[in-house]
Parts: C-alpha cells; structure tokens; sequence
C-alpha cells in the first residue's frame, strides 16, 4: 500500500511538474525595435532617358537592411495607368538583395536604379525596405513623382 501510494505521489509530483514548464505565454522572438529598426529617406532622384537614378539614406541599423525595392507605375489616361489624384498602386516592382549587382550600400546611403521606363511618361514611386529580422516591419519612403 504505501508502495502505491509513494509512486501515485511521485507521480502526481512529476505531472504538476511538466505541467508547470508548460504555463506560461509562448511567442516567437522579437527584434529589439530600438536597436534593430532602420529608416528610409529618399535623398535625390534622377530620370536619365529610360532610367531612374535613387539616392535614399539609411538611418538606424543600417546593417539590418537586407532587401530594397523600387515600386513604381506610370501616371497618364491610358489603361494599366495611375492618375495623379489617385492612391499609389504600385504595378511594377524591381528588387535588390544585399550582395546582389544594382544593390549599391555604402554607408548610410544606398544607391539604386530601374531601367526600361517609357520614354515621355510620368510615374510614381515608392522605396521599401526590408530587414534581415523576418519578424520586423517592412519600412517604406514617401511616394514620389520622377517626371520625364
């Protein structure tokens, strides 16, 4: 009897245990916002014939940053078109990872460029940013016109 009663005990014990580790609130792991985050601010842009030529500086932890993206869409009254009054709709987007050719990071600015524009045409675009950290927010510039 007191054989029985011991292993129930020390079983009981045992299950309140394992019970306890699982208590408790489970969550991925975040990125420390403050030391993790970056910021983009668009420097200067040209257009050069069917190119668009971007300066954008890199606040925060630059070493962070991991992709950069170009969206952009025309401006005008023909089909597949944005207009000026309305919202940005990116139809078009290049990427550019770290170590790729086009992703051009020297220190806190980083230069990119699109190719292939329609000569004559308005568009507007938008950088975004991407970290390293899957678990951080994407980080966007303000939307800008590049005129021909």
């Amino acid at each position: 009897m007191r054989k029985s009663v011991a292993a129930t005990t020390l079983l009981l014990f045992a299950l309140a245990v394992l019970a306890g580790c699982a208590l408790g609130r489970k969550q991925w792991p975040e990125a420390t916002r403050s030391e993790d985050r970056f910021n983009l601010k668009l420097m200067d842009g040209e257009r050069i014939d069917d190119c668009l030529v971007l300066r954008v500086g890199v606040s925060g932890a630059v070493e962070r940053l991991w992709r950069a993206s170009v969206l952009y869409e025309p401006v005008g009254d023909e089909e597949g078109q944005g207009c000026v009054g309305c919202p940005f709709v990116p139809r078009e987007a290049k990427h550019f990872t770290r170590d790729q050719q086009g992703f051009d990071l020297q220190g806190n600015v980083l230069k990119l460029g699109i190719c292939g524009l329609e000569p004559g045409v308005e568009y507007r675009f938008q950088v975004s940013g991407k970290s390293e950290i899957p678990t951080m927010r994407m980080q966007y510039t303000d939307v800008y016109m590049a005129e021909p």
